[in-house]
């Protein structure tokens, strides 16, 4: 949990929430405008869209760790070659074919894979936890601005890698795939005989996991034929508007139209991500008590509602109200979406069920940074907001349609 919470930090700060405080510079840099600058975040959800349901099987098959070593190199080699970048169009294949592809195999992913193994009853509560490091980690942007601003960005993207390769692969050697692999069963639960020894005679038995609690568990297969997975992808679809909006676009927004300077809009992204900690593990733990969809819905509300408003400043003196309103609301929705997956379909193909929720969610995910940015350049970021937010709300009333399906029986 400690690790994988460690290497959320440090790819919230440099990568998730980094990109706000690259925006301006890469603009300059390429000589580009909004939209194509929003572009590269939409190639890169559209190769993470790709990749998830292949890198999830790979983790289900043959758990995290030889993944995650393999996409956090790729992650710390791509911020270095990035740095020797003179071109949009090599801009998007390094930050795409290297960066992006890399977070898909050595990120969050690999990590909730692991934490929906060990936990059941406090899944929620411990998704949380594991996504209180990315909002640790972009509440430290505003540093992040601070190196940039100081050193420039592409001594920024060397500095970015070189931590990427020097701190976070030795911490992804201490995730582990399942308990079963050790002996263990989720929660702390005991085998019926506690005293039990598992012998290497019955330790292959316990490579697949052994349902020891009262769980559904659905193969992608089974998942892919009931109806609450498709209402999840729709469900989720809105949702995956929100974070390349916030990242890309916030910090433009707040310097070009709200009239913030760059250490002002830089410093309003921080202030989200760390307000975001104050629903991630608090929500988090709510949602092991109470039914996940009702309280997915009410969240997505208060985004919705948060970012109307943020929508409708003229000064920088609203911000945080703006912020107070969406951030926890945000942070909270980020674990529970994968535990309300965990609690629909279980933890047997919770890798590749979620890879698949979000192929699935290609189309919202690569239209909205480039969508945003393409109305910023014809008429104003305000617009684009606003729609955002129309589409967020119109999800908080479709996840309450996303019912458990049957449990599979045989």
């Amino acid at each position: 949990m400690l690790a994988g919470m460690a290497i959320t930090v440090i790819h919230g700060a440099l990568y998730v929430y980094g990109f706000g405080a690259f925006f301006i510079h890469f603009q300059n840099a390429f000589n580009a405008s909004r939209a194509q600058i929003g572009l590269v975040l939409g190639l890169s959800r559209l190769e993470g869209g790709l990749v998830a349901p292949v890198s999830g099987f790979i983790i289900d098959r043959f758990g995290p760790r030889r993944p995650m070593i393999f996409g956090l190199i790729l992650v710390g080699v791509g911020f270095i070659v990035l740095s020797r970048v003179d071109t949009l169009i090599m801009f998007y294949v390094i930050y795409v074919g290297l960066l992006a592809t890399g977070s898909s195999f050595g990120s969050a992913r690999p990590i909730q894979i692991s934490l929906a193994n060990w936990f059941i009853k406090k899944r929620s509560r411990a998704m949380g936890f594991l996504m209180t490091g990315f909002g640790i980690g972009g509440s430290l942007v505003f540093v992040y601005s601070w190196v940039i601003e100081a050193l420039g960005w592409r001594s920024a993207c060397v500095l970015s890698g070189i931590l990427i390769l020097v701190v976070s692969i030795p911490l992804s050697l201490v995730i582990k795939h399942r308990p079963e692999d050790m002996g263990l069963l989720p929660d702390g639960e005991t085998f019926p005989d506690s005293n039990q020894d598992i012998s290497s005679e019955n330790k292959e038995e316990t490579q697949e996991p052994r349902v020891a609690l009262d769980e559904t568990n659905f193969t992608a297969r089974q998942a892919l034929a009931t109806k609450a997975f498709w209402i999840l992808a729709l469900v989720y679809g809105t949702w995956s508007l929100v974070p390349p909006t916030i990242t890309a676009h916030m910090i433009p927004y707040l310097q070009q139209e709200v009239g913030a300077s760059p250490a002002i809009a830089a410093l309003s992204l921080s202030a989200f991500a760390f307000i975001s900690l104050f629903g991630r593990i608090p929500i988090g733990w709510i949602g092991d008590y109470v039914d996940l969809r009702y309280l997915l819905s009410a969240l997505f509300v208060l985004m919705g509602v948060g970012l109307l408003i943020l929508a409708q400043i003229k000064t920088t003196a609203f911000i945080p109200f703006a912020l107070i309103i969406m951030g926890p609301a945000y942070g909270g929705s980020v674990p529970i979406r994968p535990a309300l997956q965990g609690y629909l379909f279980g933890r047997m193909a919770f890798g590749t069920i979620g890879g698949l929720l979000q192929f699935f969610d290609l189309p919202a995910a690569i239209a909205a940074p480039v969508f945003v940015g393409w109305i910023a350049d014809e008429s104003s970021y305000r617009l684009g907001f606003q729609i955002v937010a129309g589409l967020i709300i119109f999800g908080s009333v479709a996840v309450l349609a996303a019912k458990p399906p049957p449990k599979i029986l045989g």
